[in-house]
């Protein structure tokens, strides 16, 4: 499962790791859908192995609390929250255009 979290962060600019009903997950997409980013979402919920991802996810970053999001291989948290604020706090900052570029 660590190589397969691991293969998509490197293939991705943005990865998201989301349930589909979850509303901090939904306002994170509108984040990203609004600035017009390109990104690959994972919809934990509707994966076979989801829950083993998730699972994984823990192992990794030391939450089970989605959206999780990456940025050019570095999570940078969730919606409002994380290592770096997450994807509001740096779109509201201006560092999500500059991680971007």
């Amino acid at each position: 499962m660590q190589a397969k979290i691991d293969g998509l962060i490197k293939d991705n600019d943005v990865l998201m790791l989301s349930f589909t009903t979850c509303p901090f997950c939904l306002k994170a997409k509108s984040v990203l859908n609004e600035k017009g980013i390109e990104y690959k979402t994972v919809e934990l919920d509707k994966e076979p192995d989801g829950m083993q991802m998730r699972s994984q996810m823990s192992q990794m970053i030391g939450r089970t609390s989605v959206p999780a999001i990456w940025i050019k291989g570095t999570f940078v948290g969730g919606c409002n929250d994380g290592p770096m604020g997450g994807i509001v706090k740096l779109n509201q900052s201006g560092e999500l255009d500059a991680m971007l570029q």
